[in-house]
């Protein structure tokens, strides 16, 4: 893909979450496939029309004519690139399952602006889950392939019973190039003025809800923030509605264009709601979200900060360890996984050296020099020292995205200022859910819930 990267099947789905994340590459490019059955004119009449796609997909693949599949992936850069992922899972698959046996149901999600869904998939040697995302001409945009669990949750479920609220579409404007598409989640209550919050995402192209497999980690907290009586805006990223059609050229993006003006934006728009209370706006930022998060706030006036695990240590520095990580989980590191490591080292040095410029001809995949030496420049901790904003920063203790080398960096950083509190939660991963032993990227695609005790601790420092 680059003379810098490698992948391997252990490495992809982080790999190229936070390496192609800036340049429109999906959060998870995992990989995935889909098939078809015959259908009757009734069937094609009433069958969702994401059904009738996923199984035309899949049924290419089913009859192997996959050439008949080109029309799913566009021809820019970024669908050369998730056309050749999806072609690299399916001969995958092929050797390992051999090949389709039945195509059993498919299940459809909206997810944000775009729609995805799910299909069982039958062979000789057992079952799995297809997961597909498209984009809004229908594309293909992400594909995974999952382990089959009988009686599993394919998509979101709430772990409780919703509370009572309604849902308020909205589409915040930036600057007049920009629409992002969001929900504005209003409990009902007996309050004139609500308090408010938005929550910012993390790094990766990713929906209004932060969906990852069958798991929204936004709509988790936004469902357990209206039951506490707090309104919540969740938008899709701009990297996810402009994924492959950005606006704005590869040499204007940082984290200010991908992150701090969106979220600068819809912090300005809720306070001109009249349902809600514009002294009582909050801000809960998520990885990439929490590392602005000090910076939104130094931009526009917000109440109180929550920074869901905040990176203090750059981008450059966090890939190599990252990486390193997921080689390290079955206990060998491949020399395949060694060279992406050292590749990744090679590149951090390179960034970190005073001659790194906006000339500079070292970048990874699909980005450029400028968004680097914003990460290499960016001072999180030195902002928020200015702030006398209310700031909580919490930390899962099984993190290997944002580790507990930069919460306690955050710790040591803020220990003179009043405002600001961290608490670290035992058993948490990166998307607060629990778990035992060492967390890993396929785990966080089983269902699972944010932590109600993250939920709680959020509601309790809002009030």
């Amino acid at each position: 893909m680059n003379k810098f990267l490698l992948f391997n099947k252990k490495g992809i789905v982080i790999l190229e979450k936070i390496l192609l994340m800036k340049i429109k590459l999906n959060l998870f490019i995992v990989l995935l496939s889909f098939g078809v059955f015959s259908l009757t004119a009734q069937e094609e009449t009433e069958m969702h029309p994401y059904k009738k796609l996923t199984k035309k997909f899949i049924g290419a693949i089913k009859r192997n004519e996959p050439n008949k599949n080109s029309s799913f992936f566009d021809s820019t850069f970024y669908g050369k690139i998730i056309e050749a992922s999806v072609d690299r899972e399916l001969e995958n698959f092929k050797k390992t399952y051999g090949p389709i046996a039945t195509i059993e149901k498919t299940e459809v999600d909206t997810q944000g602006c775009k729609m995805a869904t799910c299909t069982a998939i039958k062979t000789l040697k057992g079952k799995t889950l297809w997961r597909i995302l498209f984009d809004q001409a229908q594309r293909i945009e992400r594909f995974s392939i999952d382990t089959f669990v009988d009686k599993q949750a394919w998509f979101y479920k709430h772990e409780t019973p919703l509370p009572k609220y309604t849902r308020k579409d909205v589409l915040l404007e930036p600057n007049p190039f920009i629409k992002l598409p969001g929900y504005l989640y209003l409990p009902i209550t007996n309050v004139k003025k609500q308090a408010a919050i938005v929550l910012v995402h993390g790094s990766g192209p990713s929906d209004r809800h932060e969906s990852i497999g069958p798991n929204k980690v936004f709509m988790d907290i936004a469902m357990g923030l209206v039951e506490k009586g707090f309104a919540v805006l969740c938008y899709d990223k701009r990297t996810y509605v402009y994924t492959a059609n950005n606006p704005f050229p590869l040499d204007s993006m940082d984290y200010y264009q991908e992150t701090i003006e969106d979220a600068v934006a819809a912090i300005n728009y809720l306070k001109k709601q009249p349902e809600l209370d514009s002294t009582k706006i909050n801000l809960a930022g998520h990885s990439l979200g929490a590392l602005c998060s000090s910076t939104i706030a130094k931009k526009v006036r917000v109440n109180k900060v929550v920074m869901l695990a905040a990176p203090a240590r750059r981008l450059v520095e966090l890939l190599p360890e990252q990486i390193s990580y997921i080689a390290k989980i079955d206990g060998k590191v491949s020399e395949a996984e060694q060279t992406q490591i050292t590749q990744l080292n090679w590149f951090k040095d390179k960034v970190m050296n005073d001659k790194y410029s906006l000339k500079s001809k070292e970048v990874l995949p699909g980005t450029k020099p400028k968004y680097w030496l914003t990460d290499k420049n960016f001072k999180a901790i030195e902002t928020a020292k200015s702030l006398a904003t209310p700031m909580l920063l919490l930390q899962g203790s099984r993190d290997y995205n944002v580790t507990l080398t930069d919460y306690n960096l955050w710790l040591e950083g803020m220990k003179d200022k009043s405002n600001f509190k961290g608490k670290l939660f035992d058993g948490l991963d990166h998307f607060y859910f629990m778990g035992n032993g060492l967390a890993t990227p396929d785990a966080a695609t089983r269902p699972n819930h944010v932590s109600a005790n993250v939920i709680a601790e959020m509601a309790s420092f809002l009030k």
